[in-house]
């Protein structure tokens, strides 16, 4: 068994009015992942006002774009930068060592987003992402939205993965590398 096991941050800065959309993907054993996301996609033009205040809050058991996949590493970077519903652009990986992971009870809650509904204040992809991540042992890699939303602007899905400690890399559709973030 490796000594660490992964955590990961995607990114779509283009999604949300660019404010960005979060996704997330974590080791559940040495070269198994399980990865996915909340799209939570706005089908409509956004000048569509009825429909973007709909946007704002999902009911729990509602459709909030779930998916979610499991593979080796080639095939989460792929996934991500293909994306089955948006394509993310860059990730960060966050190493947790391997006596402190917890990918069980995080592949468990990860499944629950299914259902779980979705809020722009109280349950979004960067909520989710930090509540999943900390489950699996990297909240110290974190920035924290719950207890500093505002002040360093951590609610905010780009701000979220500037402020995540671990290197940026670029994720391209056409390019799909082993190791660590391509």
């Amino acid at each position: 068994m490796s000594a660490t096991l992964s955590a990961f941050i995607f990114i779509n800065r283009e999604q949300a009015l660019r404010f960005g959309h979060i996704a997330w993907g974590f080791e559940l054993a040495s070269g198994q992942y399980f990865y996915g996301s909340t799209d939570h996609l706005l089908r409509r033009p956004i000048w569509d006002v009825l429909a973007l205040a709909r946007y704002a809050s999902v009911a729990p058991g509602d459709d909030v774009d779930y998916w979610s996949g499991q593979g080796d590493f080639d095939t989460m970077i792929g996934d991500m930068a293909s994306g089955p519903h948006i394509r993310y652009h860059a990730c960060k990986e966050l190493p947790v060592p391997a006596a402190e992971a917890r990918p069980e009870p995080a592949k468990v809650m990860a499944e629950s987003f299914k259902e779980g509904g979705w809020s722009v204040l109280a349950n979004n992809c960067v909520h989710q992402t930090h509540r999943l991540l900390s489950t699996f042992g990297a909240a110290h890699l974190l920035p924290d939205p719950v207890r500093d939303p505002l002040g360093n602007f951590s609610l905010i899905p780009v701000k979220f993965f500037a402020l995540a400690r671990g290197e940026a890399r670029i994720l391209s559709p056409n390019t799909v590398k082993s190791g660590s973030c391509p």
